[in-house]
């Protein structure tokens, strides 16, 4: 599909048209996922990502104004979203490298002070997290939940889902911050 083709669907899904939307969604959604698995390892995690690129795209079709190709505009948009679920992603695996008990020193009782120290603080942030938040982020990394899975147990949406684990992380940084 040339670049002209891709530029009038554009136009005709600014303009409210779906299948100029699903047009754009099959011919690119595949190679976004591809460029996307090259950030986020976890292949739901990158479809997730897409995915939700694509929602953000058709609700804010009325405002989509580019200034490049859509598709430099989609890879760019892929990257820095991918990069972003990276670094969430790495803040928390921070806290649980922390919380590794692998690396304590059995005979050493200043490190398993250490450690028990770690761990308490870690689940007094938890249990002083609103209610909401730590229900999310209890879904999240001890069930196993992605989000939009979350979003349908509690009945909430992915976007909110999103909102309470940034906040949560936030939180987790702010209260272990003496131990990272």
């Amino acid at each position: 599909m040339s670049d002209n083709e891709l530029r009038v669907l554009v136009e005709r899904m600014s303009a409210g048209d779906r299948e100029a939307f699903n047009q754009l969604f099959r011919r690119l959604y595949s190679p976004l996922l591809r460029y996307c698995c090259r950030f986020v390892v976890d292949e739901d995690e990158a479809a997730e990502i897409v995915q939700d690129l694509f929602v953000k795209l058709w609700t804010g079709r009325e405002r989509f104004k580019i200034n490049t190709s859509i598709e430099s505009y989609l890879l760019r948009s892929v990257r820095n979203a991918s990069l972003s679920y990276i670094n969430k992603v790495r803040s928390h695996d921070e806290a649980h490298q922390l919380l590794n008990h692998d690396d304590i020193d059995a005979s050493d009782p200043s490190e398993q002070l250490q450690s028990k120290n770690l761990e308490a603080a870690y689940g007094k942030v938890i249990a002083d997290m609103p209610e909401k938040r730590r229900e999310v982020f209890l879904a999240s990394r001890f069930e196993g939940l992605k989000y939009a899975e979350i979003a349908e147990k509690l009945g909430i949406s992915q976007k909110t889902v999103e909102a309470h684990m940034m906040a949560a992380i936030k939180q987790l940084k702010e209260g272990l911050k003496d131990f990272l």
